[in-house]
């Protein structure tokens, strides 16, 4: 499911014309955005959580010529979820 579809099934589920759908999903999307920029994590209960995870510094590899490169620190968001949502995928 993309992002389209995400939003005609809410539009059809909640009642909401598909401008209205749109803008809750942008608006839930920039909230959790703005809350890991912060270092925030968010939980949504019976779903999971959504956690700001610091990266560090390494050197990798390149894939093709197989010379070094560097690879900065860098803030990634991981997503844990919760064990309803685990009982759901795996009943």
């Amino acid at each position: 499911m993309n992002k389209s579809q995400l939003i005609q099934q809410l539009a059809t589920d909640a009642g909401l014309t598909k401008a209205g759908a749109e803008r809750a999903v942008d608006s839930l999307l920039s909230i959790i955005t703005q809350q890991l920029q912060s270092n925030h994590t968010v939980s949504i209960q019976g779903f999971g959580s959504f956690i700001p995870r610091q990266a560090a510094a390494r050197t990798g590899k390149h894939p093709v010529s197989g010379l070094p490169t560097h690879q900065p620190a860098c803030v990634k968001a991981v997503f844990k979820q919760s064990p309803q949502l685990k009982d759901a995928l795996n009943p």
